[in-house]
């Protein structure tokens, strides 16, 4: 086996490297968007009067170089020309290409005693070509171990390099902020419905997923709900890890939320290490009695034969919410009484982003003991008009069946189409919207109820 063995080993520490030496790095603060972040620092450098070239570390992997920001107070120290260097990856083949015109040390395994050739590296396309400095020029193919006098130029981090003008010497201090993909959140939460199903308990975690390439320690991470638009589209998405809601009073408060510009921030209000390669999960938010009701939906147009039932609730604080919801999965339990496990999962579903004061219908699934059964009975064509559009009149049948041990109510909603008229129905319609109607049916427990409506539309 073939090893390259290096003569030289190098240490990378510190906050950054620059002309001159280091401070210890202030908190970070990090903004987290859905498929990016936003990273803010304070960042001090020695500098030296006139034009030097800087070098700015750690910076992550997947920084976005057009967007770094450096702003100092004053205008003396102007950058006038920016670098980003990838990290490079450690190949012995790179090593050996880059090592050519330097002295090397070859090791060949021969019988039992290893022979070693020192020299000049000349080439590697064909093994290793040698000049030793008698000037004897050895071809060597089978080798077990090289050794190189210095490491070859290897950047084993990336670095952001800087040629910049300082009209002064000495430590100049500004703030560093820049755009980092491989950051993304998302929020997961947890819904527990009571017994009686008219309130439930619900918490959360926001999911955060580093993968940029840097650590940020002790960061103050700031979240932000909403969608973007993006011009360059973001790389494909990250699993990320996140954060509970809690209703608490101010001084437990772990988040802090605040409309920001059109979308909303949530600001964590403890600071927190986020590492490379890592998924982190951090409390979010607790609201312990949030009142909730329970309705029982037959759409057609989703499902012909099957009826939902959604968990709907009000986001105020009377009905015990009342805060801007992030985007996320709600997964959905259930307290069962009397059974060998107090919890049953139930079903979950999607939440979009959600102020306070709106709406929310969860979807949980299917009902098992309800059916529905959808029939045109009639069809027939009424009218037509000067442009020869028919106006036809059709009659629907809805049988719904509940094998439940109580008595239900399903709603049921229909989709009309073109313009319409409502000729007769049983039980009484409401108007949604300008193609929806709903009928709120009561049926029996082990019974069943029966929809009809007869309706004249055309095109």
């Amino acid at each position: 086996m073939k090893r390259i063995a290096l003569a030289l080993t190098m240490v990378l520490s510190g906050w950054f490297v620059s002309a001159g030496s280091h401070q210890e790095a202030p908190p970070l603060a990090l903004t987290l968007y859905s498929d990016l972040g936003l990273l803010e620092e304070e960042y001090a450098l020695n500098a030296v009067k006139g034009e030097q070239i800087y070098s700015i570390v750690p910076v992550p992997h997947t920084l976005i170089p057009d967007s770094v920001v450096f702003r100092t107070p004053g205008e003396t120290f102007r950058i006038f020309e920016q670098e980003f260097l990838p990290a490079q990856r450690a190949h012995s083949a790179e090593f050996l290409k880059s090592s050519i015109g330097q002295e090397i040390e070859v090791t060949v395994a021969r019988a039992l005693v290893p022979k070693t050739y020192r020299g000049v590296l000349l080439s590697t396309e064909d093994g290793i070509v040698l000049q030793e400095p008698s000037g004897r020029v050895q071809i060597l193919r089978d080798y077990s171990e090289i050794a190189l006098a210095k490491l070859p130029d290897y950047r084993p981090a990336p670095v952001l390099r800087w040629r910049a003008y300082s009209e002064a010497e000495g430590v100049v201090t500004g703030q560093l902020s820049y755009l980092v993909d491989g950051l993304r959140w998302s929020a997961h939460y947890t819904a527990i419905l009571n017994e009686t199903e008219d309130q439930f308990k619900l918490s959360s975690w926001v999911v955060i997923g580093n993968q940029s390439g840097r650590d940020y320690p002790h960061a103050r991470l700031t979240l932000i709900a909403g969608e973007l638009r993006r011009v360059t589209p973001p790389p494909p998405p990250v699993i990320p890890m996140a954060q509970r809601l809690e209703q608490a009073a101010a001084s437990e408060a772990l988040v802090e939320t605040k409309p920001a510009f059109e979308y909303h921030e949530y600001k964590l209000t403890r600071p927190t290490t986020l590492k490379d390669q890592q998924t982190l999960q951090l409390s979010f938010l607790e609201a312990p009695a949030v009142r909730v009701s329970k309705h029982y939906v037959y759409e057609a147009a989703r499902s012909p034969e099957q009826v939902r039932v959604e968990i709907r609730l009000l986001n105020d604080a009377a009905h015990g919410l009342g805060i801007a919801l992030p985007a996320g999965v709600v997964r959905l339990y259930k307290i069962v009484a009397n059974g060998r496990s107090p919890l049953r999962f139930i079903g979950e579903d999607a939440l979009e982003h959600t102020p306070k004061n709106e709406k929310i219908a969860l979807v949980a699934g299917m009902v098992f003991d309800l059916k529905a059964e959808r029939v045109l009975k009639d069809r027939q064509v009424v009218g037509r008009d000067e442009f020869g559009r028919e106006t036809y009149r059709e009659t629907y049948e809805i049988k719904l069946r509940n094998q439940k041990e109580n008595d239900v109510t399903i709603e049921v909603q229909e989709r009309l189409q073109g313009t319409w008229k409502m000729i007769s129905s049983e039980p009484s319609y409401e108007k949604l919207d300008a193609y929806t109607v709903l009928f709120k049916a009561p049926v029996k427990a082990q019974g069943t109820a029966t929809v009809t409506y007869t309706v004249e539309w055309r095109y």
